[in-house]
C-alpha cells in the first residue's frame, strides 16, 4: 500500500513540474509570435499630437504624422531588431494578451491610445489604453522613446498623386 502511494506522488508530482515548465516555455514563445505593434495617439478637442506608430519584429518604424506633430505625412526608420525585441518583451511580461479590449474612457476630451499587438495567428487591439493599467501608458511610452519622430535619420515616404 505504501509503495503505491509513493508512486502516485512521484506521478503528481512529476506533472506538475511538467506543467509548469511547458507553461513557462510557452509564455516564452508569447514574445516571439508578435510581429508588429502599433500605436495611435487620437487628437483632443485642443491641439494634442495625433500620429501613429508601427514597429516590425526586424526594428523598421514607420512614423505617420497627421495633425499637430513636428512633421505630417509618413517616415520611415530602422529602430534596430534589439531595441524592438526590449519593447516586445515588455509587451510579453506585462501580459498584452489578457488584457481588456476596450478601457472606459471618463472624459471625451482626453487623447487616447489605441494599441494594436499583431501576432502570427492573430490580433489584440485595445481602445482608449490610457484608461487601462498603467504599464499599457509606460509601454506607449516606451514606443514614443523609441520611434517618436524627433530625431534625425527618418526617411519621408512619399504618397501617390491623387490627381
Amino acid at each position: 500500500m505504501k509503495k503505491t502511494a509513493l508512486i502516485i506522488l512521484a506521478l503528481l508530482i512529476g506533472v506538475s513540474v511538467y506543467a509548469k515548465h511547458h507553461k513557462r516555455k510557452k509564455q516564452k514563445q508569447v514574445a516571439t509570435l508578435i510581429t508588429s505593434v502599433t500605436m495611435l495617439r487620437t487628437p483632443c478637442y485642443g491641439r494634442c499630437p495625433n500620429y501613429e506608430i508601427t514597429l516590425d519584429k526586424d526594428g523598421n518604424a514607420v512614423y505617420t504624422g497627421l495633425r499637430f506633430t513636428p512633421d505630417t505625412g509618413t517616415f520611415t526608420k530602422n529602430i534596430g531588431a534589439e531595441k524592438a525585441k526590449e519593447i516586445f518583451d515588455q509587451f510579453r511580461t506585462y501580459r498584452v494578451d489578457t488584457c481588456q479590449d476596450m478601457y472606459r474612457n471618463r472624459s471625451s476630451d482626453l487623447p487616447g491610445i489605441l494599441l494594436t499587438i499583431k501576432y502570427q495567428d492573430s490580433t489584440k487591439n485595445i481602445r482608449n489604453a490610457q484608461m487601462g493599467p498603467y504599464f499599457l501608458k509606460a509601454l506607449a511610452t516606451a514606443i514614443d522613446d523609441a520611434a517618436k519622430k524627433t530625431d534625425d535619420g527618418w526617411t519621408k515616404v512619399e504618397t501617390p498623386s491623387t490627381h
